[in-house]
């Protein structure tokens, strides 16, 4: 009944400005985990929404301002229908521009096609299950070798992507999906847009038992912990663990707390991407091997 009458003010409002909605382009989607049965004959009771004198449809899947949202919200969806656009437009780049064979113009040609795809609302639908998000990965292995001109070549071994990642100065997918995670939560924590930290993170207050607490002013605190006690890239099925503010808040409190207190944006985008390439680079890189500073904040993406 609360959502009905939302429905109804947003109604008139509409009447009101002469900006009528579409009934047939208003879906209804249940968003539940598990629904009860009831006395083992429906699965749950649909309550009929009305726009007006019109009643809405139910939908399974629905995209909202660019992204699938399902009765799940587990955005596997938006991540196979961006896997196959991408892929397509991978594939039309490459018949297309043929002719094309400098590795800078391959390289600017796949980050504002290709990549691109994966840049909007990525902070919502991104997935943190490893099978879908080495999908992901996979197509963009295929991408640096065509902009390298080694589609002939292997790149099964990790260290070796990472190689071709540095040499073509584009981080990998997930460390690109984590950059995107950290830049909106600052803007979060800073009030650079109109979003709040949810109630159950709250900033260390100074107390802690434990006698050695890395703990510091600008780290957050959760009072909601996933159900599962031991949570490891295998066992990451919590919705808890799954969700932005949550898994964004353990990724905050790692950073150095003096680029934390960074109140310049571009400053701490800069220094995020340092953070990035050092924890890729360092285990593969030699110091005197490592590219300046300088690149690192400019160049990489």
């Amino acid at each position: 009944m609360a959502l009905q009458e939302d429905i109804n003010y947003l109604h008139n409002w509409s009447i009101k400005n002469k900006m009528k909605f579409h009934p047939q382009k208003c879906k209804v989607v249940s968003v539940a985990h598990r629904l009860p049965p009831l006395l083992g004959i429906l699965p749950f009771i649909q309550y009929i929404y009305f726009l007006g004198e019109i009643p809405l449809d139910y939908a399974e899947n629905e995209k909202d301002l660019g992204v699938d949202i399902n009765s799940k919200l587990n955005f596997n969806d938006q991540c196979e229908r961006l896997f196959s656009k991408a892929s397509q437009q991978f594939g039309l780049t490459k018949r297309t521009c043929h002719f094309v064979k400098d590795f800078k113009r391959r390289r600017a040609l796949y980050l504002s096609l290709i990549r691109s795809q994966f840049e909007h609302c990525s902070p919502v639908w991104r997935s943190i299950h490893k099978t879908m998000t080495d999908k992901l990965e996979s197509l963009q292995k295929q991408c640096i070798k065509w902009i390298l001109s080694e589609e002939f070549y292997s790149y099964t071994s990790n260290e070796v992507y990472l190689r071709k990642c540095r040499e073509v100065r584009i981080l990998p997918l997930a460390k690109r999906f984590d950059y995107n995670d950290l830049i909106l939560f600052y803007k979060i924590i800073y009030d650079l847009v109109p979003l709040k930290l949810p109630h159950y993170l709250n900033f260390y207050d100074g107390t802690c038992r434990l006698r050695t607490c890395h703990l510091d002013s600008l780290s957050l605190i959760s009072s909601l912990k996933p159900r599962s006690n031991f949570v490891s890239e295998t066992n990451k099925n919590n919705a808890l663990y799954k969700s932005f503010y949550y898994r964004v808040h353990l990724q905050w409190n790692l950073l150095p707390l003096d680029i934390r207190a960074i109140k310049s944006l571009p400053k701490f985008k800069t220094e995020v991407l340092k953070i990035l390439w050092k924890s890729i680079l360092d285990d593969i890189l030699d110091n005197s091997d490592c590219l300046v500073e300088e690149d690192l904040c400019d160049t990489f993406q």
